[in-house]
């Protein structure tokens, strides 16, 4: 059953990639050089991206691929021009350095996606037993199977 599984994810991602390839059209990766010597550069360099994050299309075009991220001074692949990150000079010596501090507690995970996969449920940390996902979200066999695998309960949101 393994065989015919680890048969089907195969399938499944070759031509989840074609599809990807026909869609994108050959678009050109953007590779963005980062500079991260210092601790307070690589925080710096992971706000940034948090509030990236927020604009439309950033995550998807990470996630396929569509930006990336390379240390200065490696060749980036051809494509247009990189756009540099804002990364700060770094910090004198003896400077304080910025620490991220949260008082919240892990939450539930949760997933807004209109497909829940097996990859998203093996995503989820070891030490979840719960996972929401949105009132019209579809769950694959796959996913299903690995949830109650794992004991993680679903639960849908009313949106």
């Amino acid at each position: 059953m393994s065989d015919l599984r680890a048969l089907i994810r195969e399938l499944l991602s070759e031509e989840i990639a074609s599809l990807r390839a026909e869609i994108l059209g050959g678009a050109a990766v953007a590779a963005e050089p980062v500079q991260v010597s210092t601790e307070a550069q690589l925080t710096e360099f992971a706000l940034t991206i948090a509030r990236r994050a927020q604009a439309p299309g950033f995550l998807a075009g990470l996630e396929a691929g569509r930006i990336r991220f390379a240390p200065q001074g490696m060749a980036a692949m051809p494509g247009p021009a990189p756009v540099a990150a804002a990364v700060p000079a770094p910090a004198p010596a003896g400077a304080p350095v910025a620490r991220l501090v949260t008082t919240v507690p892990a939450g539930i995970p949760e997933l807004r996606k209109s497909l829940v996969t097996e990859r998203d449920i093996a995503a989820i940390g070891t030490d979840q037993t719960r996972l929401r996902i949105t009132k019209q979200a579809r769950l694959t066999p796959l996913a299903g199977d690995e949830a109650r695998r794992r004991g993680i309960r679903i639960e849908r949101t009313l949106a």
